[in-house]
Parts: structure tokens; C-alpha cells; sequence
């Protein structure tokens, strides 16, 4: 069992204030998905590498797309990664990556929406 997280990343909290368990692999997708590469000081190669490669003047989205399909398909669950969408604006520095993902038990459509932190 996990923990819950809503789409923010936030706890899920039931209207009694209990904290809320449950499995989820679009969960465990997302997570994943919003890793950046060096994040955790345990593993610095652990993450996507978003600041080198998405983030950039002119990313090769063919080849992040790659990234986050290896990414995805780490996920124990998942059989097979049917989409990988990658949306990049460079104005706002934002990153949108849209995923249809199957498992044995479901096909997992999903969204995650990135900002490029501050980097200055």
C-alpha cells in the first residue's frame, strides 16, 4: 500500500482528515515522471534529466520521448507504453507530458505538468 498523493503532490486527506492508502500505478507513474534527474542525494542519476534536455533553447523531444517511455515502462506494473506525448514552451518554460500506459488490469491515461525551476 501506498500513500495517496493528489495531482499536486499533496497528501490526499479523507473528509475526516485520515490520511488516504491505496494502490495506484498511474501513481507510481507520475512520481516517476516527476523526478528530476539529481533531486535525490541518495542517487543523483535517479530522475529525468529535464534541466539537460527539455529545458533547453530547442529540446529533441524524439529523444526525451524515449527517456520518458524508458521511464514509464520501470514502473513493475506496466506491459507496455502505448503513447508518450511531449509538449515544450520555451516562453513559459513549462513541460506538459500527456501518457497512455497499459497494465494487465487497466490502460492508464495520464497528465504531468512540469515548470522549470529557477535555475539562476
Amino acid at each position: 500500500m501506498d500513500i495517496w498523493l493528489g495531482n499536486e503532490g499533496d497528501l490526499r486527506i479523507s473528509p475526516q482528515g485520515d490520511i488516504l492508502f491505496g494502490e495506484s500505478v498511474a501513481q507510481k507513474i507520475n512520481i516517476k515522471l516527476r523526478w528530476f534527474e539529481s533531486e535525490w542525494r541518495w542517487d543523483r542519476e535517479e530522475g529525468l534529466p529535464y534541466l539537460s534536455h527539455l529545458f533547453v533553447k530547442s529540446p529533441d523531444t524524439d529523444f526525451f520521448e524515449a527517456l520518458v517511455r524508458e521511464k514509464i515502462f520501470e514502473v513493475e506494473e506496466v506491459t507496455e507504453v502505448k503513447e508518450v506525448d511531449i509538449v515544450y514552451d520555451s516562453r513559459s518554460r513549462t513541460g506538459i507530458i500527456r501518457y497512455v500506459a497499459l497494465t494487465d488490469r487497466e490502460t492508464i491515461k495520464g497528465e504531468v505538468k512540469l515548470l522549470c525551476p529557477n535555475t539562476e
